[in-house]
């Protein structure tokens, strides 16, 4: 027996129209288990991967490409309800238009003739975030904030779009593994997504359905509002504060009365829910202006919102690349403006390490002194220090060919890199002297592996300044195969030597 979605009336299995108002009929009773079969003539269904309120989800293979999906069906119960019909069918419109390498792939999405309403994705190996927070608890800074940054990355794709994920939540927002080990985020499950603007968008859900996790919804979802892309950012600002914390900003006893401190109360801060843990300088200040309850008085794009989170804590990621943060940026088109980006808060006994862009300090003489070019530089070994950018300038003129560092003392590898770490942005010098600066440290005998490594850094990203994307890559690996337990020589490495 078939059904019509609209007036539930029942007909033969042979009629394909409901004669009273046109509606494709559909089967009764779709199967409720469908390992084993072929779903749509081409994806043959291997096992179950498990189920949620919209329906379930089976891992396929395409009978032909032999290419593992993921599959999601609809619930038999809902098939009849053409609310939920419209849903889904929105669902697979919006995540199908989203290209990106941190969103979930849609490859097909229709009906069969059986009744079944199916979509096929990317089959995701790998794990939610929200596993990894009940196994691991607070997330260190660094990895946090690499996690959040895709994640953000996500959603201006799908915001440029005019899509809202109305969802966003740790459980979809999955974790797998780059192939040198740093986490690759792929966020999942735009299916309660709509477009933004006209009145079409509003009608899957003028039932007055408030659809999404309380747990993670914005002040204005809550209140049934209209929404747009600022709602996302605050529900991914609560799971940046969870991923820090192992906790929610808004602590209650109950899922209702955190909803209504959402409505009523300023949020925790951070030193508040884990005095126990450190945070760098400016974080709180960006999670502020996220969970600003008015969506007015919060970041305006996502772009922005992880362009300053990624600075506070010395990341930031641009076309694949990962560099520091400049010290002014052009945002005289948003309407939410925060303090410029602290500096970095020092891990013990070694600074916290960002990926840096050309600069400005030669390595000198024999001694291997560090000049700084730069007034309020680091004074030379004779006490000596440059009064302007004016004398910086003449010194470069004077010495269009500085010379090489040699003999350099072992002690003070670490010094020099980091002399060049800190003046790499100026710009006095070009980035083929800082590079052979960086190398000459990274090459002197007796320089200890992760002395070796931060020189390593440091070249990799003159490399990179001078498109030389190979030896950029090299030194990149060099670095973290010196020092593994650095995270951003893993990042480094993971942003320039994707194929």
């Amino acid at each position: 027996m078939k059904i019509c979605p609209v007036c539930s009336t029942e007909y033969p299995d042979d009629v394909r129209f409901c004669p009273n108002d046109g509606q494709t009929l559909r089967a009764s009773s779709p199967a409720h288990d469908l390992v084993g079969q072929v779903v749509a003539d081409r994806y043959h269904v291997l096992h179950k991967l498990g189920e949620g309120g919209m329906g379930q989800v089976y891992l396929a293979e395409h009978v032909k490409m032999g290419r593992k999906s993921a599959i999601k069906v609809m619930n038999p119960a809902m098939v009849h309800d053409p609310d939920a019909v419209a849903r889904f069918n929105r669902e697979a419109a919006n995540a199908s238009r989203i290209t990106h390498p941190n969103v979930c792939a849609i490859y097909d999405f229709g009906e069969t003739p059986e009744g079944l309403i199916y979509l096929a994705m990317e089959f995701i190996e790998g794990e939610p975030l929200t596993d990894l927070m009940e196994r691991e608890g607070a997330l260190p800074v660094h990895r946090a904030v690499s996690i959040f940054v895709q994640a953000a990355d996500a959603l201006q794709a799908a915001h440029d779009l005019g899509i809202v994920h109305r969802d966003l939540k740790p459980d979809n927002i999955m974790l797998t593994r780059g192939r040198d080990g740093v986490d690759l985020v792929k966020v999942v499950d735009f299916g309660i997504a709509k477009a933004v603007g006209g009145d079409d968008s509003q009608k899957v859900t003028k039932t007055g359905l408030v659809v999404g996790t309380p747990e993670f919804m914005s002040p204005e979802q809550l209140s049934g509002d209209k929404l747009d892309g600022r709602s996302d950012l605050y529900s991914l600002a609560l799971v940046l504060f969870k991923m820090l914390t192992g906790k929610l900003p808004f602590q209650a006893t109950s899922v209702q009365e955190t909803m209504i401190k959402r409505l009523t109360d300023d949020p925790a801060t951070l030193v508040t829910a884990r005095p126990d843990l450190r945070f760098p300088p400016g974080l709180q200040e960006t999670l502020d202006a996220a969970l600003a309850r008015g969506p007015t008085d919060r970041y305006q794009s996502a772009a922005k919102f992880a362009n300053d989170v990624a600075g506070v804590v010395g990341l930031e990621r641009r076309g694949g690349l990962v560099t520091p943060l400049p010290a002014t940026r052009d945002h005289a088109e948003e309407k939410t403006q925060l303090l410029e980006p602290a500096p970095p808060l020092p891990p013990p006994k070694r600074r916290s390490l960002v990926p840096i862009i050309a600069g400005a300090v030669v390595v000198l003489g024999g001694a291997g002194a560090a000049v700084s070019l730069l007034g309020g530089g680091r004074k030379t070994d004779d006490g000596a220090r440059p009064d302007s950018t004016n004398q910086a300038a003449a010194h470069t003129r004077a010495n269009p060919t500085p010379p090489r560092a040699t003999g350099i003392d072992p002690a003070r590898a670490y010094e020099l890199a980091d002399d060049l770490f800190d003046k790499f942005s100026n710009k006095v010098l070009a980035a083929a002297t800082i590079r052979d600066s960086a190398l000459d440290i990274y090459r002197a005998p007796g320089v200890r592996p992760k002395d070796r490594a931060f020189a390593a850094y440091v070249a990799s990203n003159a490399y990179a300044r001078l498109d030389d994307r190979g030896k950029a890559c090299q030194y990149a690996q060099e670095s973290a195969r010196l020092d593994p337990d650095n995270h951003p020589y893993q990042v480094l490495q993971n942003s320039l030597c994707q194929p």
